[in-house]
């Protein structure tokens, strides 16, 4: 089909988030897109921080956070019956445009499905292409009208294809610290206060993940190599959609609070993923700690052309924070980590790959990018 010199106002958007930090990334995106066309209508998959933005939701991301081969194999019918209820729902509200947010295995599906029955399709955050399924550029450039990346190295992956690719910045580096930071007293003292955190013990944070697979599996390495720092108090972040029956502890855990703990917190382990580049940009000290299915793992390692699973270390290219990955996923190893990391020499390191970091993703504003390019005018095509 050939699109006609016409074009429409976008009034109706779908968005199809599946995961946690999608749901909080484009929730920014909806409010800047609300502050420049308040009439606008949203719909879709996401959770909380969508619903705060007045997003209809069809479906929690509490329910589709799934992560690893074995994981999803044992989800396959639920996963196949939300395919269709999305489609089915998508063409009820019969949106101006769809947004997609990350999710791959099931919004480049659902992609291909709604470019053939006509609709608008954009995607914020691409897919990980230049770390495995190279291929899959091909079905991008088929199925996306327009793709907003968040890694300055992003571009690259799509060069010489028919797409609209744009790096927008990173969520992230737009993110700045509240009032009540970690270098006022009172502020930190109130938190601590609130929360039952002693006064004046160094705070260990600890971030289990966000999908009840990641925190069945780290949790108890994570709860050992606590004790084996008894000086430092340990706070879990809960994760959005979780609840305290998913964190079976005796330790702390606080939910909603997640910024505020890599602020006040010393040092952290964090799961791989959005968690390890927020923890660093709000220079909380960290090691990256990850296990999966034996099977997962042996899949993953078969097929991931890259040397590093954080994204700190991805952008920075080298390890600029520790990764203890399956079988150095240990108390031991964790332990040793942290002593490191803590030390003068440690913490000198950490602050000068902090700078790099924050230099390298100093474009800001990718929400308002994303908002702009979202209610951009829709072709009507023939």
């Amino acid at each position: 089909m050939t699109p006609s010199t016409s074009s429409k106002r976008v009034e109706k958007i779908y968005i199809l988030a599946g995961e946690p930090s999608g749901d909080e990334h484009v929730a920014k995106v909806v409010q800047e897109a609300l502050q420049l066309q308040p009439e606008l209508t949203f719909r879709g998959m996401g959770g909380d921080a969508m619903d705060a933005q007045g997003v209809v939701l069809v479906e929690h991301v509490r329910n589709t956070a799934i992560m690893g081969f074995a994981e999803v194999i044992s989800k396959l019918w639920f996963i196949r019956g939300l395919f269709h209820r999305i489609q089915a729902d998508i063409l009820r509200f019969n949106p101006d445009r769809i947004l997609l947010v990350d999710y791959p295995g099931f919004n480049l599906r659902m992609a291909k499905w709604a470019k053939k029955n006509g609709f608008a399709v954009d995607m914020y955050i691409s897919p990980q292409v230049w770390a495995w399924k190279r291929h899959r550029v091909h079905q991008i450039a088929r199925d996306i009208d327009r793709l907003n990346v968040i890694l300055p190295f992003e571009p690259d992956s799509y060069r010489g294809l028919d797409l609209d690719v744009e790096y927008v910045g990173h969520p992230l580096a737009e993110s700045r610290p509240s009032a009540e930071s970690s270098h006022s007293q009172s502020g930190q003292a109130q938190w601590r206060k609130t929360h039952g955190i002693p006064e004046k013990q160094p705070i260990l944070a600890l971030l289990p993940g966000s999908r009840p697979q990641e925190i069945q599996r780290l949790l108890p390495v994570l709860e050992e190599t606590a004790r084996a720092l008894p000086g430092h108090f340990p706070v879990i972040a809960g994760a959005p959609g979780r609840t305290l029956a998913d964190y079976p502890t005796d330790l702390r855990v606080v939910f909603g609070e997640t910024q505020a703990l890599y602020r006040h917190a010393d040092v952290g382990i964090v799961t791989s993923g959005t968690a390890t580049l927020e923890a660093a940009l709000a220079g909380m000290p960290q090691v990256v700690a990850y296990r999966t299915s034996s099977l997962t793992y042996q899949v993953a390692k078969a097929f991931s052309k890259v040397k590093y699973i954080s994204l700190v270390n991805l952008i920075l290219s080298k390890e600029a924070v520790p990764e203890r990955i399956q079988d150095q996923c240990t108390s031991q190893e964790l332990t040793d980590s942290l002593k490191q990391i803590m030390s003068p020499e440690g913490r000198s390191n950490m602050a000068k790959d902090v700078e790099a970091l924050r230099s390298i993703l100093a474009k800001d504003g990718a929400s308002g990018r994303v908002a702009r390019n979202l209610i951009r005018p829709v072709p009507i095509r023939h």
